[in-house]
């Protein structure tokens, strides 16, 4: 069945349209919701726990895979177990992320628990196994394949649960690179691609209530689930589509969440070093402010420089779909991929001075205001900042 990847997706997103308005009426129950009042202007409660709803779409999808495919009736001598690392990694964050939008668990405890994910990842094969450059070279990591596999999983989970801060910001870049994961993989076929498709299909159902206005949050239980499953599918994308490809081609898949969690942390640790006198203070510093909410990522600094919302989320999909051709043409044709990333990298780096000169000249009257606005238009407690994983 040539095709059979458009019925997975249509499954996972008729599974998500489905199930996801029984998600916030069950979070309304739990009090898993973000009131008005403090740091949140929104006018009134909102549920988070939308992860339910993505996790129930993916995996209805993924069941239909498991019974229908016939290298999969036993799953463990199917024709890729990595999958089992990737179902059984990406179940145990949900979980996390639940008990994080009910109770609230500390970051360390989640960033334990991504470990644990990433080693569930590695133990089960998808693991990093070379570093190249489309067009240049392949190199063995020997040794390293351990610590890197863990490095990437837990980056990219945590970008996207950082950049879950504005309506329907986190869900489109992620469905952008699944997409852009399902062409990578197409030549290939096989369940992976089938996985990829349901994904997108889950995350295009739940955008459909997470626009804004959003009707739901993702949550951490969203952000950390799609964050690990899509570390996951991008890094197996990117070495089933070359051995040179990784990390370039699976880092522009997931350009805007990396670049906004990278700058978010040289941002944090400058700060942290204007602001001691010594190495020991230094570390404890860097240690409390990277897990403290600034109000100064991409997508605050275009919602203060008098972008709306809508706009501003557009925006950035538009850059991460932007890249994400890129890495997909990268992977096939690696000197045009080349130049299109270094005239994308250009136009962005001028956008983006454009973007502080406009931020700097209209804070100092507009500071009030701008707050509100952010505020008023964040996903509950800044979603990836507000625990911060």
């Amino acid at each position: 069945m040539p095709f059979a990847w458009i019925v997975f997706a249509l499954v996972a997103l008729i599974a998500t349209l489905s199930v996801t308005e029984m998600v916030r009426v069950f979070a309304h129950r739990l009090r898993a919701v973000d009131s008005p009042g403090g740091r949140r202007v929104h006018r009134r409660p909102t549920a988070r726990l939308g992860g339910l709803g993505i996790y129930w779409g993916f995996y209805v999808a993924m069941a239909l895979a498991t019974y229908g495919h016939p290298s999969w009736s036993d799953p463990f001598h199917g024709e890729d177990v990595g999958m089992i690392g990737m179902m059984l990694g990406s179940g145990l964050l949900l979980l996390v992320g639940v008990a994080d939008d009910v109770y609230g668990l500390r970051a360390t405890a989640k960033l334990v628990c991504q470990f644990v994910a990433a080693l569930l990842l590695y133990r089960f094969g998808w693991r990093v196994e070379s570093l190249g450059v489309p067009g240049v070279g392949v190199w063995r990591v020997g040794l390293l394949s351990l610590p890197l596999t863990v490095m990437w999983v837990v980056f990219v989970t945590n970008a996207i649960n950082l950049i879950d801060g504005l309506d329907g910001l986190a869900c489109g870049v992620a469905l952008v690179a699944t997409l852009a994961a399902c062409a990578l993989l197409a030549p290939e076929g096989g369940l992976l691609l089938l996985a990829a498709a349901a994904l997108a299909g889950a995350l295009l159902g739940f955008l459909w209530f997470n626009l804004n206005p959003a009707l739901i949050f993702m949550g951490d239980a969203g952000s950390l689930f799609v964050g690990f499953v899509l570390s996951a599918m991008t890094l197996r994308a990117g070495q089933l589509s070359s051995p040179e490809a990784f990390p370039l081609v699976p880092s522009l898949l997931l350009m805007v969440p990396l670049y906004d969690t990278c700058d978010a942390i040289r941002r944090r640790t400058l700060a942290a070093a204007h602001q001691s006198s010594s190495m020991l203070q230094f570390v404890r510093e860097v240690r409390t402010r990277v897990f403290e909410p600034d109000g100064m990522h991409v997508h605050h600094r275009l919602i203060q420089a008098g972008f709306s919302t809508r706009r501003a989320v557009a925006m950035l999909w538009g850059a991460a779909a932007t890249f994400a051709v890129a890495g997909c043409i990268l992977s096939r044709v690696p000197w045009v991929g080349l130049a299109m990333l270094v005239i994308f990298s250009i136009a962005t780096w001028r956008a983006f001075r454009v973007l502080r000169l406009k931020v700097a000249g209209s804070l100092p009257s507009r500071a009030m205001s701008v707050a509100g606005v952010m505020l008023a238009h964040a996903e509950p407690d800044e979603a990836g900042e507000r625990r911060a994983a």
